[in-house]
Order: structure tokens, then sequence, then C-alpha cells
């Protein structure tokens, strides 16, 4: 019997480039895959301005970051973005460490992270 949190991930829609990649549970090394193909699947279809929300993530592992270092990395060149929301201070310390809070914007709320989107 599998005890581990159950992932779940939803894409929204904000706008014609606004996308927000909602996650929920472990983002690991099981569930970065499904993560990293709804991420590509937004910026495919035309988002540039890319909200991954951590709100309801309760673990967040190297091989995650490495998707969301790459989500970056492919929305950069069409002048896109790529920012968090995350208001857990356990996983906000590890892009502190890591130094990923210089690469993304971090904010405490969707709401936030839309906003800067739309700036």
């Amino acid at each position: 019997m599998d005890d581990r949190p159950q992932f779940g991930v939803e894409l929204v829609r904000v706008g014609d480039d606004i996308a927000v990649v909602a996650l929920e549970g472990e983002v690991d090394i099981y569930s970065a895959p499904q993560f990293k193909e709804v991420m590509i699947q937004s910026i495919d279809e035309g988002a540039k301005h890319i909200v991954v929300d951590l709100a309801g993530v309760t673990f967040i592992d190297s091989t995650a970051l490495g998707v969301l270092v790459s989500g970056a990395k492919r929305v950069r060149p069409q002048n896109g973005t790529l920012d968090i929301v995350c208001h857990d201070e356990n996983i906000t310390r590890i892009f502190e460490i890591t130094g990923l809070d210089r690469i993304f914007g971090i904010y405490p709320t969707r709401e936030k992270a839309l906003e800067s989107a739309t700036v």
C-alpha cells in the first residue's frame, strides 16, 4: 500500500499569456515528470508568464527545483517570467539556501504573483 501523500497538479489559464500551475502534496522524483509535462504544456500553449503555486505543497526535492529552473529557461527567451507562490517557511528557505530566490519571484499569495505577472 502506498502511504505517500496524494500529488495533484492543475493548469489554470488566467489570460492569453498567463498560466497558473497549482501543485499539491509532495513534488519529488516521482511526481516531477507530471509537473514538468503540465508546465511545458502551458508554455507551448502560449503562456509567457507562469505562476507555480506551491501553497498546497508539503515537500519539494531537487528534481522539482530542476523542473522550475528548466521552466524559467524556457520562458525567458520570450521575455517571460516564472514566479512562485509559497508561504511555507521551510520551502521558502530551500529557495534561499540554493540561491533560487534570486531567479524566481516568490510571493506569499497567488494574487500577489498574478499582480506581478500583469505589470
